[in-house]
């Protein structure tokens, strides 16, 4: 895997740099996740669905121990694909949420001039600093906030 920026968005947080783990490959993503309403996408499809939220999944997130993230980490494993006909840049918000659906904190992640039909995978976890309404152990859940897509 090779090392990608991630990036706390104006609209999820704070602007800090923290730093991720992602990789690239071809393809459609093997596990689908939740997304909500994204920040500046170009385009709606029929029925108002919104087409850079789309492009985002995320996999079964959970506590593990990783190579990057360390012992415990709460892991989200997610993938980018550039559905769209040029080549755009991502920025992706991140929810945290404990068990009662209540907001812990939020981080990004970003893929960087991604080609049509790409795809970028990776992984990501909060940092203690991300979480400010509780510890990273109370986290339950994770959620897509916003997407960004902006075409190069």
């Amino acid at each position: 895997m090779r090392r990608v920026g991630v990036y706390v968005g104006a609209v999820v947080a704070a602007a800090a740099l923290v730093s991720g783990c992602a990789g690239s490959s071809e393809g459609a993503p093997a596990s689908a996740g939740s997304s909500a309403p994204a920040g500046s996408a170009p385009a709606e499809a029929k029925g108002g669905e919104d087409l850079a939220a789309r492009d985002v999944e995320l996999g079964k997130a959970g506590f593990q121990d990783h190579d990057v993230w360390g012992p415990g980490a709460y892991v989200t494993p997610y993938s980018i694909t550039n559905r769209g006909d040029g080549t755009a840049s991502y920025l992706v918000g991140l929810e945290y949420l404990d068990g009662d659906g209540d907001l812990l904190g939020s981080t990004g992640v970003m893929a960087d001039k991604l080609g049509p039909g790409k795809t970028s995978k990776g992984d990501t976890a909060p940092v203690a600093a991300e979480i400010q309404n509780g510890e990273i152990a109370d986290i339950r859940s994770v959620r897509v906030s916003t997407v960004e897509r902006t075409p190069e």
